[in-house]
């Protein structure tokens, strides 16, 4: 059975309201009382029982989170950000599940008072998160993205970059900052770069039923290429469904991933109600591609040529100059790759 994540967050956050325990009083002004540290643990740890993927580990998630409130890890806590930032330090201790963490929620009361876009303008600013095209000399491409937005927002945009982009002799994707998104448009950009429609890209297993198959798409992709050089620049910053593009491609030899060792987050996940103050997003399921069954998760994508996330362009830009260089035989072509090729590394 074939459904997309974005499907399934959307699922997970209508039932939330219905499945979750019941908001309580929110949090007080000033510091949080231990009863209401008390109510916040005794929800999430129902909440990690009920949701959480790795039923294995669930048992180890509820004894530290019950150890450290005996100890006094969440007392005097001074306000929202404070106690999750104490709960996220034990479910880190815990599992390292960079998907499992409690923030302050988005409602009424638990939000300043700054008013804040609409979330489609937010997106439209954004760019849907495509920063910048560029055709660098020597005809390679250049694509800077930092979020992946839900399909029926960015998908036209990120058709139109790879459109540009089209006709460059190799291309560079920046990912350096890409927060992840939308693994509908991520999976959107990777159908570019396999020739086959429907290719089996990865699979997600949840706490029971059979695993949800994910294929590459034949809609939104104007073209299709396996023989381009591909490069994808990366970084300790890149999460997520950014982490996804490039473990793809690097687990099919598709692409030279050059940067720094990615945050390792890979299960997808859904945000559940704690209480009307604080939210837990709780991995549902386990990612594990289609070629060799596994993914990054708690290990990040680790870089085909390690560099410094600043010097990552123009590694990649060199070594996409040279690999032209030696793939052709026309004395302009080369003149022309030499000329760029000299001043590739102040990039």
């Amino acid at each position: 059975m074939k459904r997309t994540i974005g499907g399934l967050l959307a699922l997970a956050l209508a039932c939330s309201v219905s499945s979750a325990q019941q908001p309580s009083a929110g949090a007080p002004g000033g510091q949080i009382s231990g009863a209401f540290v008390h109510d916040t643990v005794t929800s999430i740890k129902a909440l990690i029982q009920e949701k959480y993927f790795d039923t294995s580990a669930i048992p180890g998630i509820e004894a530290a989170l019950t150890a450290a409130e005996q100890q006094g890890a969440y007392a005097g806590a001074t306000g929202l950000k404070d106690l999750s930032a104490r709960l996220n330090k034990t479910l880190d201790q815990a599992i390292h599940d960079k998907h499992l963490f409690v923030s302050p929620s988005e409602l009424p009361a638990a939000t300043a008072t700054e008013p804040t876009l609409p979330r489609a303008e937010r997106a439209r600013l954004d760019n849907y998160g495509m920063k910048r095209a560029e055709i660098l000399d020597g005809n390679v491409g250049y694509l800077q993205i930092t979020a992946f937005y839900r399909k029926n927002e960015g998908a036209e945009t990120l058709q139109a970059a790879m459109d540009f982009v089209a006709h460059s002799d190799a291309l560079i994707l920046d990912f350096r900052n890409n927060g992840g998104g939308s693994p509908d448009t991520a999976i959107q950009l990777l159908s570019y770069f396999f020739k086959d429609p429907s290719l089996p890209l990865f699979s997600i297993d949840g706490r029971s039923g059979e695993p949800q198959i994910y294929n590459a798409q034949a809609a939104g992709v104007t073209y299709r290429d396996e023989s381009r050089p591909l490069y994808v620049l990366v970084s300790g910053s890149t999460w997520s469904a950014g982490e996804a593009v490039p473990f793809i491609l690097q687990e099919r030899r598709r692409a030279t991933i050059v940067g720094q060792k990615t945050a390792g987050a890979a299960n997808p996940a859904g945000p559940w109600p704690i209480n009307s103050s604080l939210t837990i997003t709780i991995p549902f399921g386990r990612i594990k591609s289609a070629v060799k069954g596994s993914n990054w998760d708690g290990v990040g994508v680790i870089p085909d040529i390690a560099t410094p996330p600043d010097k990552a362009l123009a590694v990649a830009y060199t070594d996409a100059l040279d690999r032209l260089m030696n793939s052709t035989t026309d004395a302009a072509r080369k003149k022309l790759l030499s000329r760029a090729l000299s001043t590739a590394g102040v990039r």
